[in-house]
């Protein structure tokens, strides 16, 4: 029985090919559409935990505390200063590893080629924080630190663009109108890799790395760490590290209103779930969106089967009259929608594909579309199939044959 039911449907979607076409783009552009956005949602995941994969579970990142921000607190946003971080420093029985971090935009020139650019500052322990893997040369020393010493690391993209036919270690750029002696260059990492936390814009490729002594002489911004990351002892040290870190900030700037911090306190799995929420709901909210072309296609799927029915009025009496039940009518038409929603799903899955080789070749993101992903676009079609179709299959089984028969 059900292979006759099939084969009916089969032909019954056949005879309009126009017809059957233009319903069946509507459901590959809706279909299509929500996969590719979640599987850029995935994608976006995926970036941030390769971000993260680098970074210890015992790493804690201080910022000012944006979260209480208000109008009236806008313009008391306080930097950290060398008095806080000798402070923290002193917490060695909680924490062992301490690495302000500033950026800046500035000119940098080497002969006649100049471009504006991030610069970063830090100390010798941002290596503890960040996987800098050199290519050539060394990493900044504590000295050089403590001796302002005009010493920089630089990334591929700044070697290919300064220094494309030579070695750039040895050689001098100028940062800010002062020539700076590069040290050592990084290896290249790949896009997925290149969201840095120092430097959210350019990543570790189109790095510049000073001594933060030299950048906060270079650019008059002393005291003004804005981000500066530490490393605690032990994952059962986190929590007292915190505690600590907060009343010595609190003790050296104060507090909004007696009682609330001006700095907040991030441990690496705090953030990803921050970051992935994030990203979790606007991927959601772009799909709804997305889901809307399903829905107008859901819509012109149930007109274009209540049509049908109209068409097949005499046809749908004279199986009623010779002896077809209702469910047989109900059954073909709903098996009709659920072909064409099926096929359509299966051609906008086909279609997400490609959209999302083209995204990662020409956007360099990658899309990542799950067995998960590939399996919901699949039941999400059939379920739109039978939503749309059920009730003009309930239409068509209600039909009274002697009416029907008498339908011109």
């Amino acid at each position: 029985m059900f292979k006759t039911l099939f084969a009916e449907a089969i032909f019954a979607i056949t005879a309009n090919k126009s017809r059957t076409l233009l319903t069946l783009l509507g459901i590959v552009i809706g279909i299509a559409s929500v996969i590719t956005v979640l599987a850029a949602g995935e994608g976006g995941k995926s970036i941030i935990m390769k971000e993260f994969e680098g970074l210890s579970p015992t790493t804690l990142q201080i910022m000012p505390n944006w979260q209480d921000w208000s109008y009236n607190r806008a313009f008391d946003i306080e930097g950290m200063t060398d008095r806080d971080l000798k402070d923290l420093e002193n917490l060695g029985k909680h924490i062992r590893s301490i690495a302000p971090i500033s950026n800046m935009s500035s000119i940098i020139k080497v002969g006649d080629v100049e471009k504006r650019l991030s610069v970063t500052g830090t100390n010798s322990n941002y290596i503890d924080f960040v996987e800098f893997e050199l290519e050539s040369g060394r990493i900044i020393m504590d000295e050089e630190v403590t001796g302002q010493s005009k010493v920089a690391i630089i990334g591929q993209i700044i070697k290919e663009e300064f220094f494309p036919d030579s070695d750039p270690v040895g050689q001098y750029m100028s940062v800010f109108g002062t020539p700076v002696k590069i040290i050592g260059v990084l290896k290249r990492k790949e896009k997925a890799d290149t969201i840095s936390i120092s430097n959210p814009d350019d990543g570790y490729n189109n790095a510049i790395v000073v001594p933060i002594s030299l950048f906060e002489r270079l650019f008059a911004n002393e005291g003004d760490f804005y981000t500066v990351l530490c490393r605690a002892n032990s994952i059962e040290e986190i929590p007292k590290a915190k505690k600590e870190i907060l009343n010595i900030l609190a003790r050296n700037h104060g507090k909004w209103d007696d009682r609330i911090n001006k700095f907040m306190i991030f441990g690496m799995k705090e953030q990803l779930d921050m970051i992935n929420t994030v990203v979790g709901t606007v991927t959601i909210g772009v799909a709804v969106l997305a889901g809307i072309a399903l829905l107008v296609a859901a819509i012109g799927i149930m007109n274009i089967m209540l049509v049908s029915v109209k068409e097949r009025t005499r046809e749908i009496g004279l199986r009623k009259a010779i002896g077809a039940k209702e469910w047989h009518i109900r059954s073909q038409f709903l098996i009709e929608t659920l072909i064409l929603c099926g096929g359509g799903g299966l051609l906008g899955l086909g279609l997400s594909f490609a959209a999302s080789y083209l995204i990662g070749y020409f956007a360099k993101w990658p899309v990542i579309i799950n067995p998960a992903t590939a399996a919901f676009s699949v039941l999400l079609s059939l379920l739109t199939g039978l939503l749309s179709g059920f009730y003009p299959a309930t239409r068509a089984a209600a039909l009274i044959p002697h009416e029907a028969l008498r339908y011109e």
